[in-house]
């Protein structure tokens, strides 16, 4: 569910006004073909526009960001665990937020081979045999965050058993 601000309010007031005066402003039109495709377009035009600026406004008013976090290796289960600690660093409530986790292997002396592969047109079977080297995960870590509150996390992610020297990528979405 997403946490609605002022400004969140604010555009959804500003965008039906704006349906309807565009509405009031077709409804002038004699012929009804025209007066109802002239009101079905400026439907079209103000929920286009109005769902592209609340994701736009929820993107710049629900910021988060991790503070530390720290990786731990669980060989019995051959999985990482990942724990660390978020903070709400806008002025808003922030619903929850989702950890995107990219982990991905670099063993010794496969540096190169790594940066450009040549790929075949009909080589579809050509990973048949061969080794993941990136594993992605993502997971709801937080929710009901306050502003300037900080909140502690836990993931757990499965890993093969060939990764050697695992580099670890975060990254935070919240809403």
């Amino acid at each position: 569910m997403i946490h609605m601000t002022i400004w969140h309010w604010l555009t959804i007031a500003f965008f039906v006004l704006l349906f309807i005066v565009l509405t009031i402003l077709s409804a002038r039109e004699m012929r009804l073909k025209t007066m109802l495709t002239m009101i079905f377009a400026s439907f079209l035009l103000t929920v286009t526009a109005a769902v592209i600026t609340l994701i736009v406004l929820d993107k710049y008013t629900k910021k988060g960001k991790i503070l530390s976090y720290t990786t731990q290796q669980d060989m019995a289960h051959e999985s990482v665990i990942v724990r660390g600690i978020v903070e709400n660093s806008g002025s808003y409530e922030i619903g929850y937020c989702t950890l995107e986790v990219r982990v991905v292997n670099s063993p010794a002396g496969r540096r190169a081979r790594t940066y450009f592969k040549p790929t075949k047109s009909f080589d579809f079977m050509g990973d048949v045999g061969k080794n993941n080297n990136v594993v992605e995960a993502e997971e709801e870590i937080v929710n009901d965050l306050l502003p300037k509150e900080q909140k502690k996390f836990f993931v757990k992610i499965r890993l093969p058993g060939n990764f050697e020297n695992p580099k670890y990528y975060l990254r935070l979405h919240c809403h």
